[in-house]
């Protein structure tokens, strides 16, 4: 009986490292394209706040991240969006929201140079706002 029983465990042993050896190639191209996109948005990556009193709802904090080989917002809404560079504009992206259609995002430097604020165009809400990028 405990021989039919170590054998059903190695069988079921074997058949899980298949399975993850099968991934591998998988998890490693993913990682890949993480690193490659991490590379391209690092300076923009973080979380910003932005005063959304005028539409009545307060501070928000929004967070811009990569996550399988794109870049994101985390806004709280219907969220995340993936953000899609805006052709030829370097610091400049979009994304459809289900609700409020076309959002757009210009990313802005201070006078050192870093990304510290991003612009947020919501033309469908007559929403113009700066968010600043927290420490």
């Amino acid at each position: 009986m405990y021989a039919s029983i170590r054998k059903r465990r190695d069988y079921i042993y074997a058949a899980a490292w298949a399975v993850i050896l099968a991934a591998l190639p998988a998890f490693a191209a993913q990682t890949a394209a993480d690193q490659d996109a991490l590379k391209k948005y690092e300076k923009y990556l973080g979380k910003y706040e932005f005063d959304l009193s005028a539409m009545g709802g307060g501070t928000r904090v929004f967070e811009f991240y990569v996550k399988n080989g794109a870049f994101w917002i985390e806004y709280g809404f219907t969220s995340p969006g993936e953000l899609k560079p805006a052709e030829g504009a370097a610091d400049e992206f979009s994304f459809t929201d289900p609700d409020d259609g076309l959002s757009k995002l210009t990313f802005q430097k201070d006078a050192a140079g870093e990304y510290t604020k991003v612009r947020l165009v919501v033309a469908s809400l007559g929403l113009d706002i700066v968010g600043t990028k927290q420490k």
